[in-house]
């Protein structure tokens, strides 16, 4: 990840000639590698029980939020790695990182010779490097805020006085949340980022629960001396006051009173790629705390092409669409690419299930630097938009009170979480896909949306009344490979829906009228790969537009049909 690129107008002059110095990479031939296994090391018959006390360990929270989209609250991707496989890529001369039960994984650091010896163990499925971002685009800078002009104060509400960054809340409507109550209170907002600076005035009422460095395996995650660069936290601190800052007559993030878990996973050192697997890690440490939504303004390039950006391919992305299906929304920056040689989104903004964040400026006007979609295969990206340019946050370059205006997608993702936050506040009981839909569908373009602005500029006020005003709940998410057509199409008599299944899965099939009736359900059941022909009769249904959705705990696909008298 390149936290200067996902935070374009962060480095201030002073510090350019001092970045400028340090090396850019390292020429060392040893890196560090995923080593993806075939399985789990266990007999079938031993699954049950290995099931049973993966859930056993589930925190209260986690189990909560789980049972929403997984009936048995685990499955065999909760299951640990087996400690033989562990034990034996160690002994082919590699230091074990991190290792990924959702992905069936280690990372390591080996040479050529360890690497090897890896591929040559039967149960190894894969080898490839752990994806790095090198920092860059140093030449541009933020501005203290008493360099610029203040924004305008909210003139509305007396109770907060947002100060500054009201204009940056005001964009998605945010105050007007705040005013029906909600501020994240029991919600769990996890942070994953450089480091937080917590002895800044905006974090004195924060409910921290949970840290953990992931760089040097401790609980502190602000700057620890002889470990950090000074610049280590300063990132982490700026989104974090973004998201869930709170000071009365100067900043205020949408979700103030949320209880935050925060994941330092980012080495700042410009000789330190930055890399993935502590990425994966602070995911699957934030679903054992039992985090709900989950905001990072991070991303992934390296070796990968934009090819690689379909969906399926970075490991990141792959991560998070399993935390997905856990029940954690996972919001994350689209990045700031736009006029790079790059040019797209960045991994895991690709993610099918993820809410990938654009940038616009007080205006709404998309920000010159906001990383365009589509993905390789065509999805619109990003999502939504949220205020990124010019946006109000807590820096510690200035002390406990210091303040700067700072743009990127950095900024608007944080205000997407928080939003996120609130509206699960509000509605516990909604899905990762339902809250996303109400915030994709209530957006200032849901109904022509693109590949610049994605949805839209997020309206959290119009999310929250969503399934209330819109009497048709169609999902417009898909589950990746599900393919539903009707014909004849239109039809006046009998319709047959073709449903086109990649993999056994567990789903169910429901037929709906324009105002979300039921017309014919099928319930959760076990469907086989390959093409399912389900016939309707239309013979008594009335003129109009019917919707076959096809649903599983990570995602919907939607068909239509008109029936035409």
């Amino acid at each position: 990840m390149n936290y200067f690129r996902m935070f374009p107008i962060l480095v201030p002059f002073f510090l350019i000639s001092l970045l400028s110095a340090l090396p850019l990479r390292s020429d060392s031939v040893d890196g560090p590698y995923w080593i993806f296994f075939a399985d789990k090391g266990s007999e079938r018959t031993a699954l049950p029980k290995a099931l049973d006390d993966s859930r056993a360990t589930l925190d209260s929270h986690a189990r909560w939020r789980r049972a929403k989209v997984l009936p048995h609250l685990v499955d065999e991707l909760d299951l640990p790695v087996a400690p033989h496989y562990h034990e034996a890529v160690s002994s082919c001369g590699a230091h074990l990182r991190f290792t990924s039960r959702w992905l069936n994984a280690v990372s390591v650091d080996a040479d050529a010779e360890a690497l090897d010896r890896i591929c040559g163990l039967p149960f190894v499925r894969k080898v490839q490097p752990v994806a790095k971002y090198w920092p860059c685009d140093r030449n541009l800078r933020c501005e203290p805020s008493s360099v610029l002009g203040e924004e305008k104060t909210n003139s509305h509400f007396d109770d907060p006085d947002y100060g500054p960054s009201f204009g940056q809340l005001e964009l998605c409507h945010v105050p007007a949340m705040h005013a029906r109550g909600l501020t994240g209170n029991g919600v769990r907002l996890c942070l994953l980022d450089t480091g937080y600076w917590l002895e800044h005035e905006v974090f004195d009422s924060a409910n921290v629960i949970a840290t953990w460095d992931f760089i040097n395996g401790d609980s502190i995650v602000w700057n620890e001396d002889g470990q950090d660069t000074v610049f280590q936290h300063d990132h982490g601190t700026i989104t974090l006051s973004v998201a869930a800052g709170k000071r009365d007559g100067s900043l205020y993030g949408p979700a103030f009173g949320a209880e935050l878990i925060l994941g330092k996973t980012e080495d700042v050192r410009s000789e330190t790629p930055i890399e993935e697997d502590y990425y994966v890690a602070g995911l699957e440490w934030a679903d054992s705390l039992g985090a709900d939504v989950v905001s990072s303004s991070l991303g992934y390039l390296d070796w990968y092409t934009f090819e690689d950006m379909d969906g399926n391919t970075a490991v990141t992305t792959i991560a998070v669409d399993i935390a997905v299906s856990r029940g954690m929304i996972v919001c994350t920056a689209a990045g700031n690419e736009r006029l790079s040689e790059w040019g797209h989104i960045i991994a895991p903004a690709d993610a099918d299930s993820v809410i990938a964040v654009g940038a616009v400026d007080s205006l709404g006007d998309i920000a010159y630097f906001s990383s365009p979609g589509p993905t390789f295969d065509g999805r619109i990206k990003p999502e939504v938009c949220a205020h990124g340019f010019g946006t109000y946050a807590a820096i510690p370059w200035f002390g406990p009170s210091g303040y700067l205006r700072a743009s990127g997608t950095s900024l608007s993702t944080p205000i997407i979480g928080g939003i996120c936050a609130l509206l699960l506040e509000a509605h516990p009981d909604w899905t990762p896909m339902q809250l996303r839909e109400a915030l994709l569908m209530t957006a200032s373009q849901a109904v022509s949306p693109d590949t610049n602005y994605g949805w839209g500029i997020a309206n959290g006020l119009a999310a929250l009344d969503y399934f209330e005003t819109v009497p048709h709940q169609i999902a417009f998410a898909p589950q990746k490979g599900i393919l539903i057509e009707a014909y004849p199409n239109p039809t006046n008599s009998l319709v047959t829906w073709n449903i086109k299944i990649p993999e056994r899965l567990i789903g169910s099939f429901t037929v709906m009228d324009i105002l979300g009736r039921n017309v014919a359900h099928m319930p959760r059941s076990q469907w086989v790969s390959g093409r399912h022909r389900l016939p309707l009769d239309a013979t008594n249904l009335p003129s109009g537009m019917y919707f076959g959705r096809f649903e599983t705990a990570i995602g919907q696909t939607v068909g239509k049909v008109v029936v035409l008298k």
